[in-house]
């Protein structure tokens, strides 16, 4: 690997050679023996993408993965070396504005990350950027189309353009309607600039997202929390989808991606007999029609196509039916308009059984959108919640977004055990500033206070450097992330006591990684292969703190 340090130390290089000439004449090297310690803190607004299996059984993260940047803030957005090389690094993508930008609510920075890997569907995450200084974590599940998340399925199949043809995803237990795609015979497919491809048959792969579980939902490509959507008037806007069913089509012929037909298709999804129309607060029945919407997952657009008509099986279940002339993923939704006075975050006031320090990462919070009938549906997640009795910090961001027909509820959870801890009153996102929640919270573990101090060594150059990075915990006994950002090589966080973390860094396609137990006892962080993170770690009793002493080593610092 190469280390990328001179658009960090440029200035520093500068002033050294300047030393350099002042003592030429004297033939003395006053840097003799010396190495260099410079800093790297010149970006903004760090922001770290963790791709996840939306099927909670998975055992191995996504990997192989591409990604693209997209939408009005993309020439901003920069790897973690301050270039455009976006590698995502086994599962996990750094990024980080230019220096010169300063986000904030009034002027955000909105771009799109668009990703696909083989055998995944493809899908993206609209970041919001409202603050130059604050490091941002998103988890973006994606559906491996092998095992896919409960409450999905998929379908596989070659084709006939000539004799016409109809692929069924078929149902299952946590999925009981079906999604059928239909060609007609003598359609003729044509790739993204419009060529005909000359093939007599096509590739399709088709997976259907149902409506009644979590992960379903949780796994929705591109989330139901929308920015920029195109009316079919050609006005845009901003807002949120409550989901009838998606699918998620492909198809290949000749070797080509199809993107649209001579003759539309007909696309077929099945309804849940337990969703409720919005419009009528009463359960979909046969003669409704539900708004249809194409995703593009390359740019993360949304754009309205039409409706859907609802018919009723002799078997009596509900099934959508439209015509799509063009290949993209669809989805059965209706969409509401965002609050247009609201351009604040919402926080909330917790009361709670715990007085001392619990981990915000050992809890998370589910928001809903909830009608006026009552009816809750799944809107988006908070990634962490601090459950300490008093406090104000948790926040829901990008909340300018929900939509004023619908009040909100949030649901709180401990990842260990996914137990149900409280909830919100439904509250209105256009209105409310700070919201109660009472909570009850099993008794946290102990936890301790860590400070991290971490440099990169450089074997073929006299220099080390302090980066500026994140620095992820991964706990393999419950499966949770804790993380934070480190400047200039420094960053603080509380983790679980006597328990084994995963202690990962990336830099520049990298990821360096050791093991390491935080305990009252001074202890050493075991390297990944004897070539990742080596430290030590010391306990402070004065302080009830522990520091941490650790580096890597990379063999060409350019």
């Amino acid at each position: 690997m190469k280390l990328k340090y001179s658009n960090y130390f440029r200035p520093i290089l500068y002033t050294v050679f300047g030393l350099f000439v002042v003592f030429a004449c004297q033939k003395i090297n006053p840097f003799e023996d010396v190495e260099l310690t410079v800093n790297t803190d010149i970006y903004k607004s760090p922001v770290l993408l963790r791709f996840v299996d939306g099927n909670a059984d998975a055992t191995k993260a996504p990997s192989g993965l591409k990604v693209t940047i997209a939408g009005p803030g993309k020439d901003l957005v920069l790897d973690n070396t301050g270039g455009r090389d976006y590698t995502v690094i086994g599962n996990v993508l750094p990024l980080v504005l230019n220096k010169n930008v300063n986000p904030s609510l009034a002027s955000p920075i909105e771009f799109t990350v668009a990703v696909s890997g083989e055998g995944y569907v493809s899908t993206s995450k609209t970041i919001v950027i409202t603050s130059p200084d604050d490091a941002l974590e998103f988890e973006v599940p994606m559906t491996n189309v092998a095992t896919p998340p409960h409450g999905t399925a998929v379908a596989t199949d070659v084709m006939s353009l000539t004799t016409g043809e109809t692929i069924t995803v078929p149902a299952t237990a946590e999925k009981p309607e079906i999604a059928k795609i239909t060609i007609e015979p003598g359609t003729v497919v044509k790739d993204e600039s419009g060529n005909v491809i000359n093939a007599k048959t096509v590739e399709t792969q088709v997976v259907q997202y149902g409506t009644e579980t979590e992960e379903a939902l949780v796994s929705f490509p591109g989330g139901f929390d929308a920015e920029n959507v195109t009316m079919q008037n050609g006005t845009s806007s901003d807002g949120a989808f409550i989901t009838g069913g998606f699918v998620a089509v492909d198809m290949e012929a000749d070797g080509k991606k199809v993107t649209s037909f001579s003759k539309p298709i007909e696309v077929a999804v099945g309804v849940s007999a337990a969703l409720e129309n919005p419009e009528t607060g009463q359960k979909v029945h046969e003669g409704d029609k539900i708004p249809t919407w194409s995703y593009d997952s390359e740019t993360g657009a949304w754009k309205q196509e039409g409706e859907a008509i609802v018919t009723k099986g002799a078997d009596g279940k509900l099934t959508a039916t439209f015509k799509a002339a063009h290949l993209s993923y669809w989805n059965l939704d209706w969409f509401y308009g965002a609050c247009s006075n609201n351009n604040s975050n919402l926080s909330f006031r917790v009361t709670s059984n715990v007085s001392n320090y619990a981990n915000s990462y050992d809890y998370f919070g589910m928001v809903y959108l909830v009608s006026n009938s009552g009816a809750r549906s799944y809107y988006k997640e908070l990634y962490d919640f601090d459950v300490v009795n008093g406090n104000i910090n948790n926040g829901l961001y990008n909340v300018s977004n929900a939509p004023g027909d619908f009040r909100l509820q949030v649901d709180v959870y401990s990842r260990e055990g996914h137990r149900f801890l409280g909830r919100t009153e439904a509250f209105s996102p256009c209105t409310a500033t700070s919201i109660p929640i009472t909570l009850s919270v099993p008794s946290p573990p102990a936890y301790l206070n860590i400070d991290i101090d971490f440099t990169v060594k450089c074997s073929n150059k006299s220099l080390n450097i302090k980066p500026s990075t994140y620095i992820d915990f991964y706990d393999s006994m419950n499966g949770v992330w804790a993380w934070t950002y480190a400047t200039s090589g420094k960053g603080s966080i509380t983790l679980r006591e006597g328990r084994e973390y995963y202690f990962y860094t990336y830099y520049d396609g990298e990821s360096y990684w050791g093991n390491v137990t935080f305990g009252k006892n001074s202890s050493n962080i075991v390297a990944n292969g004897g070539i990742g993170i080596k430290g030590t770690t010391s306990y402070n009793a004065t302080t009830d703190r522990v520091s941490v002493l650790a580096n890597y080593t990379v063999n060409d610092c350019e």
